[in-house]
């Protein structure tokens, strides 16, 4: 709404209600599919990590891919990589208090996930 305000073009259009409509509906189609693009990224990138790595089980793969990516990225970091949650922090520039509240977090989901 902002970048067609910003434009000009809302106050020479014909039918403004219109154009803003649309404007909006062509916004969130387009987060729409950034969102599920990033997804597919994202499995494609599990399916891949599963496949050479034969120890890991495709249903914890999947549970993790689920997560968001900064508790994604702190699991990653510190059970993957094992990185103690004060060099996790420094790695994603976020303080070590942040890294442990998305891990508690993230276990819990993942808790609730696996034990279904």
């Amino acid at each position: 709404m902002v970048s067609l305000l910003r434009s000009g073009q809302l106050a020479q259009a014909e039918r403004p209600a219109g154009l803003m409509y649309r404007a909006i509906s062509a916004r969130a189609n387009s987060m729409h599919r950034s969102w599920f693009r990033r997804r597919l990224r994202e499995q494609r990138f599990a399916d891949r990590l599963a496949i050479h790595d034969p120890d890991l089980r495709p249903d914890v793969v999947a549970a993790v891919v689920r997560l968001s990516p900064q508790q994604r990225a702190c699991v990653y970091l510190t059970y993957w990589e094992d990185l103690a949650p004060g060099d996790v922090a420094e790695r994603l520039g976020i303080g070590e208090g942040t890294v442990k509240r998305y891990l508690a977090r993230a276990r819990s989901r993942l808790r609730e996930v696996l034990n279904d």
